[in-house]
C-alpha cells in the first residue's frame, strides 16, 4: 500500500514538472517577442500577420539607432514553419524614401497601386507579387519631438499555396498588424496622431481587378469621365482604380488602352511621401519646381499648396512601360488636362488648394 502510494505521488510530481517545463517554454516564447523593435512591436501584431501560426523573433531591432529619438527601428520575424518572413519598422519623416520604395512609389513609370488601408488609417496596402506585400501607415503627430511617424510591415509568403492577390485573409492580417504596430508606436513616441478603428475588411488588390469603361470610372480615377471623347483619340478606354479617399497618403488612377493594356499612371502623394519623392535621388524621373513637363512627353507633374503647414502635395502623369519605345506619347495638352482633373479632385479630398499646373 505504501509502495502504491509512493508511485502515486512520484507520478503527481512528475505530471507538475512536466507542467511546470511547458509553462516556462510558452513563457520564454512569448518572452522573445516582449519588445522587439523596442517594444514597439508586440507579439499580437506579429502572430495577427502570421495568421496565427507560431512566430519566433529573427531579428529583434535591439541595436542603437543613428538618428535622434531611436529611429528608425526595425526587426524581423519567422513563423515556425518558415512559411511566412515578416519585417516591421518605424522612422521619422527621412524615412519616407525607404517607404516610397516599399509602395511602389519611387518608380511611376511602374504600372503599380496602392490600396487604402481602411478603417479611417492614414495608410496604403500595396501588393508587390503575389507573395509579397507592404502596409504603410502615416502618423502625423500632434506632440512629441517628431513632426511624422512611418510605420511599415512588410511580409513575404514562403513555400505556401496562398497568395495576397487571392487571399483576403493574408492582406486583412497585414492590415490589422500595421494598425497595432502604428498604436504602439503612437504611445511610444508621445506622437498624439489620430488613429484609425479596427480594420474588419481587407484591403483591395486593385491592380488584379477588371478595368472600367472610361466613362464609368470611379474612386481614385472618377475624374476621368469628363475626358473619355478626348482620351479615345489617344486609344485610352478603361480606367483601374482604389477607392477614393482623403486618409491615403498615396493614391493612384491607371489607364488602360483598347488593347487591355496600361499606359498611363496618374500619382498623387502627400505629406512626407510628398517630400520624400523630391528629395530622393533614386527617384527615376525628377520634379523640379511646382510644376513641369518633359519635352518628349511621357511624364508631368504638379502640385497644390495643403493646409497645416504640411508639404505640398505632388501629383504626377507617367506613361508606363519597360523602356521609351513601349511608352504612349500624348501631347502636352491633354497631359496637362489629366494632372487638371486627377490633381483637382485628390487635392480637394485632401484639403489642399488647386494644383498649380504645368
Amino acid at each position: 500500500m505504501r509502495r502504491k502510494s509512493l508511485m502515486v505521488v512520484s507520478c503527481i510530481v512528475f505530471f507538475c514538472l512536466l507542467v511546470g517545463a511547458f509553462l516556462v517554454i510558452q513563457q520564454k516564447r512569448k518572452e522573445r517577442f516582449e519588445g522587439i523593435c523596442n517594444g514597439v512591436v508586440q507579439r499580437d501584431a506579429v502572430q495577427v500577420a502570421a495568421g496565427g501560426r507560431e512566430v519566433e523573433a529573427v531579428d529583434s531591432g535591439a541595436r542603437e539607432s543613428s538618428e535622434s529619438d531611436g529611429l528608425p527601428v526595425k526587426c524581423e520575424a519567422d513563423t515556425k514553419d518558415r512559411s511566412r518572413h515578416i519585417e516591421f519598422s518605424v522612422g521619422s519623416s527621412a524615412y519616407a524614401i525607404q517607404i516610397l520604395g516599399q509602395t511602389l512609389q519611387e518608380n511611376l513609370f511602374i504600372a503599380d497601386v496602392s490600396s487604402p488601408m481602411g478603417g479611417g488609417w492614414t495608410g496604403t496596402l500595396t501588393v508587390q507579387d503575389p507573395i509579397t506585400a507592404h502596409a504603410t501607415v502615416v502618423l502625423k503627430c500632434s506632440s512629441g519631438r517628431q513632426e511624422y511617424l512611418l510605420v511599415s510591415v512588410k511580409s513575404l509568403l514562403v513555400d505556401t499555396d496562398t497568395h495576397f492577390s487571392e487571399n483576403k485573409s493574408e492582406r486583412l492580417g497585414l492590415a490589422q498588424a500595421v494598425a497595432s504596430v502604428s498604436k504602439e508606436a503612437n504611445k511610444r513616441w508621445k506622437c498624439g496622431a489620430q488613429l484609425g478603428k479596427k480594420i474588419r475588411r481587407a484591403p483591395a488588390d486593385a491592380i488584379r481587378s477588371r478595368a472600367k469603361p472610361l466613362a464609368e470610372a470611379t474612386g481614385t480615377c472618377r475624374s476621368m469621365r469628363k475626358l473619355t471623347p478626348v482620351a479615345k483619340t489617344w486609344g485610352i478606354t478603361k480606367t483601374i482604380s482604389t477607392e477614393s479617399t482623403g486618409e491615403a497618403p498615396a493614391q493612384d488612377c491607371l489607364l488602360v488602352d483598347t488593347k487591355g493594356q496600361q499606359v498611363y499612371r496618374l500619382s498623387a502623394l502627400t505629406g512626407p511621401l510628398a517630400e520624400g519623392y523630391r528629395e530622393s535621388g533614386s527617384t527615376l524621373a525628377k520634379v523640379p519646381g511646382k510644376a513641369g513637363r518633359e519635352k518628349r512627353g511621357g511624364w508631368a507633374w504638379a502640385s497644390a499648396k495643403c493646409p497645416d503647414g504640411q508639404s505640398p502635395a505632388l501629383f504626377t502623369a507617367a506613361s508606363t512601360g519597360l523602356g521609351e519605345d513601349d511608352r504612349l506619347e500624348v501631347s502636352a495638352d491633354f497631359e496637362r488636362e489629366l494632372l487638371k482633373a486627377f490633381g483637382s479632385d485628390m487635392a480637394a479630398l485632401h484639403g489642399c488648394e488647386k494644383p498649380t499646373l504645368p
